[in-house]
Order: structure tokens, then C-alpha cells, then sequence
């Protein structure tokens, strides 16, 4: 859950800037702008002009220590775009450092935690991620910040999902749910988000009917946030495919993983995670279809690949003393 805050997350720019990248332009506006931009492009799906634009910013000091706190969140947000765990992993411990330190900031604070919780989430070591984000969910309720709790409620039911707690993992959910209900500025991403969730436990209920109306109804939404070439629409057409798959309907999951290996091919690239998951994806629901040589073909191409990235992302998955300031 599978990573938009500057205040702490979300961010009103004018529709000018978002056709600027990092380039000389960025020295005709403020750092806060700079600042704003650079989170614009890594929610855009382009986290190498965040990362240069983030580290300039940093490098000409130009922000005070809360604005410093959280372009180093910016930076681990990008990173983890990248698939760079290492690097992800230090923006995001320097970034509780400084915001840790400043107690007027609890909500950035939290988001920056809640953000470094979603690193180890989407790297599979649940357990670290459940301390983490269950210590972001503490400080949003202590504060009443109905998005922030919303967002980390979701999070946690995609960890007790992952661990089979499925009972603990619908309480999440649920109050994720009424937690958005009170919310004034989710995005289509948050309830995309929980109508995946949604969508999930129902499979876990062997409810396939709703699992794949859910599971679409997020495609729609990431559709119409993203359009058609972003990863988080890629992904909603993997999840559509697995839930088409489960209810039987290979032809139609088929056409919906080719739909999501593409499109994450061409906006992740092929030595990304999430583009190997769809390929293995693929190659099990044309198992199930009989074309066992090519889905063979395709299982030994990307488990190999996969694996190696899993290993390199957690060589150094530890929780810096920063988490728990």
C-alpha cells in the first residue's frame, strides 16, 4: 500500500507548474514552491526530477528545519519510486530526525513516519511495518487528523491481510472506512485504496462477484486520477486480473494482466517489483489456461529477477531509533 503530504500530504499547485520539471525555471520560484513541485512530480510517477530537484533544495539550504523535514520525506518517497531501499530508507530516518525535533509538527511528523511504514509495507516485512505505522495511527488520533488515521488504518488491514489475520485486518478496514466518511481531503488515490482492501477481503471470503466489483470500481478511480500510463493504474489492472482469475474468468484476466505488465513496463521499467509481480501473475493464470511451455518461459525470466531485487531491498531492513522518537 501498496506511499502525497506537504501539509503534510496533499498539496493545491497551480496547474502552471505542473508542466515545469527541474530545470533553470525552478530558480524563478520560491523554495516552498520547489518544494511543491518536486512532491508534485514524485505523486506524478516521476521520481528522477524529484530526487534532483529535492536535492538541490537541500543543498542551498534555503528551507527552515519543518520544510527540510519533509523534503527529506519527498526524497524517501522518490527513492522508494526507485526501488532504491537503501536510500529511501536513510531520506526517510533524516526526515524523523528533524521533524521529531520540532513538537509543533506532530502531523508532519506522523506522515513522515507513516510514509516510512509504507517502505517496509510494500518490501513484505510486515511486522516492522505494522510497529510502524501502528505508531503513526497513535500520533494522527492524538491530533483528530480523520485523513491521516484513515490512510494508516488502511495500511495496517493490508498488513493483517498479508499475515492472514483476517478478522483484525476487517477492523482496520472499517474504521479506515468511517475515518474517510469524516475526512474533507481524501483523494481518489485513498478510496481507490480502500475499495482495493474492500475488494481483497472479499476474496478472502470467497466472494469473487464483489472482490472483482470492487477491485474495478479502484481501477476507475486510478484511471481517472492517472490516466491510462501510471503505475497505480497498472497495478488496479493486476488486482482486477487476479480477481477475474479467482472467479474463473481466465479470458478476461488474461487480457488484464497483459493490460498491467504493459503499462508497468512502460512506466516503471522491467527491473521494477511490481513489473515482475504482474509477470508472474500472467504466467500463473496461463498456467491455468494450458499454456503451460510459455507461462514456464515467463516464470523463469522474472522469479530470478525478483528475487534478487528482494534480497538487495532488504539487506539492511532494520528500524532506526528515529521511528519511535
Amino acid at each position: 500500500m501498496m506511499n502525497t503530504k506537504i501539509t503534510p500530504r496533499t498539496i493545491v499547485l497551480p496547474a502552471i507548474l505542473l508542466m515545469f520539471t527541474v530545470s533553470p525555471l525552478l530558480a524563478q520560484t520560491t523554495p516552498a514552491e520547489r518544494l511543491t513541485q518536486a512532491s508534485v512530480l514524485e505523486k506524478e510517477s516521476k521520481p528522477a526530477a524529484a530526487i534532483a530537484g529535492i536535492h538541490e533544495l537541500l543543498s542551498s539550504q534555503a528551507l527552515d528545519a519543518s520544510s527540510t523535514g519533509m523534503a527529506w520525506d519527498v526524497l524517501g518517497r522518490a527513492y522508494e519510486d526507485q526501488g532504491e531501499f537503501g536510500q529511501s530508507q536513510h531520506a526517510f530516518e533524516e526526515s524523523l530526525r528533524i521533524l521529531g525535533g520540532l513538537p509543533d509538527h506532530i502531523r508532519e511528523y506522523a506522515a513522515a513516519l507513516d510514509d516510512f511504514g509504507g517502505l517496509y509495507l510494500a518490501n513484505g516485512e510486515f511486522e516492522i511495518a505494522d510497529k510502524i505505522k501502528t505508531k503513526a495511527l497513535g500520533l494522527y488520533e492524538r491530533i483528530g487528523e480523520h485523513e491521516g488515521i484513515a490512510r494508516a488504518a488502511c495500511d495496517l488491514a493490508a498488513i493483517k491481510f498479508n499475515q492472514k489475520q483476517v478478522t483484525r485486518g476487517s477492523r482496520y478496514l472499517e474504521r479506515a472506512v468511517k475515518e474517510s466518511q469524516a475526512a474533507s481531503s481524501l483523494e481518489d488515490d485513498d478510496r481507490a485504496a480502500i475499495l482495493s482492501l474492500q475488494g481483497w477481503e472479499a476474496l478472502l471470503h470467497d466472494d469473487t462477484a464483489a472482490g472483482v466489483a470492487s477491485y474495478r470500481q479502484a481501477l476507475d478511480l486510478w484511471r481517472k486520477r492517472h490516466g491510462e500510463e501510471h503505475p497505480y493504474t497498472g497495478w488496479g489492472y493486476l488486482l482486477l486480473g487476479d480477481a477475474d482469475a479467482k472467479a474463473g474468468h481466465l479470458t478476461t484476466a488474461l487480457g488484464e494482466m497483459r493490460q498491467s505488465a504493459a503499462i508497468l513496463e512502460r512506466t516503471v521499467g522491467r527491473q521494477n517489483s511490481r513489473y515482475l509481480l504482474a509477470e508472474l501473475a500472467y504466467s500463473r493464470v496461463l498456467d491455468a489456461t494450458g499454456s503451460h511451455s510459455q507461462a514456464a518461459q515467463i516464470k523463469a525470466m522474472a522469479e530470478p529477477l525478483l528475487n534478487d531485487i528482494q534480497r538487495r531491498q532488504c539487506a539492511g531492513c532494520t528500524i532506526s531509533a528515529a521511528s519511535f522518537h
